[in-house]
């Protein structure tokens, strides 16, 4: 069996390589509309590599949540030999990582952000995930994005735009983030918001972020009990989003960097022995 969970930027892979050894290994992400042929390639590659062909594969990712986006990645999984036993959606393997058959609520931030409700079995509502044009609120990207406003309109202090135009090699930034890989670009920039965290204008940034989570993924679900997180932004800026959360009167749960091994754990206990 094996388990992935993609994002926008990163996919992770967990199977067995014996009965009792764990593996994984972690490539590009997959999302539905950004499969090349370049992707492929690399798969392929990994997929020979580590010997799992022909093995069945629950794959759970961002965009995924229409039938053409599952009929698109289960193609794209089957070119590479692997049997598609299961194609869902990135909420759906955090609340699975976080609650198993229990109910919760639960918010994925990372190079995108969405929040659902599960009541079990499925995910009954679901906030935010308009994407990065139009939404994402506190995610990776809109962190980036945030950042280099401030940055644009001379607010960040000294070192923190050092970091930024050496991120970018001193090249033009508005032309940089304009090609085809920009929005990875300007997702990227949450390492600098983290690394000058503690810098007033950066703060600001974060809290802004979180508490704009806040109003477009949290309130609309109307949350009663703790909310439990998934995704590397809300795991590295962990005191930030319990700063913003709790000013609008929520209490954060467990937060956890990434889903796919509390899946694969969940799934491997559910098969038959």
């Amino acid at each position: 069996m094996i388990i992935v969970e993609s994002g926008g930027t990163k996919s992770t892979w967990v199977f067995n390589s014996t009965p009792n050894t764990i593996q994984s290994f972690e490539t590009v992400g997959l999302h539905p509309q950004e499969s090349t042929l370049d992707k492929e390639k690399i798969l392929q590659s990994l997929v020979e590599e580590h010997n799992i062909q022909g093995r069945e594969i629950y794959f759970y990712g961002a965009g995924c949540e229409s039938v053409e986006a599952k009929v698109k990645i289960t193609a794209f999984l089957e070119s590479l030999g692997l049997r598609v036993r299961a194609v869902q959606t990135d909420i759906y393997a955090a609340c699975l990582a976080h609650f198993g058959h229990k109910k919760g609520s639960v918010g994925i931030i990372g190079t995108g952000a969405v929040a659902a409700k599960f009541d079990g079995e499925k995910v009954v509502q679901q906030t935010s995930g308009l994407g990065y044009l139009i939404g994402d609120e506190g995610s990776g990207f809109d962190i980036g994005k945030r950042l280099l406003k401030k940055y644009f309109q001379n607010e960040l202090p000294l070192n923190v735009k050092e970091s930024i135009e050496n991120y970018f090699n001193h090249q033009s930034i508005l032309h940089r983030i304009h090609e085809p890989d920009g929005r990875m670009h300007i997702a990227g920039l949450a390492k600098i918001a983290r690394k000058f965290s503690k810098e007033p204008p950066v703060h600001s940034v974060l809290i802004s972020a979180f508490t704009d989570f806040c109003k477009f993924a949290l309130n609309p679900l109307g949350v009663s009990s703790s909310v439990h997180f998934i995704g590397s932004v809300a795991f590295y800026f962990q005191a930030e989003l319990t700063e913003a959360l709790e000013k609008e009167g929520y209490t954060v749960g467990e937060i956890k960097k990434e889903a796919v091994f509390e899946v694969f754990n969940f799934l491997s206990s559910e098969s038959p022995a």
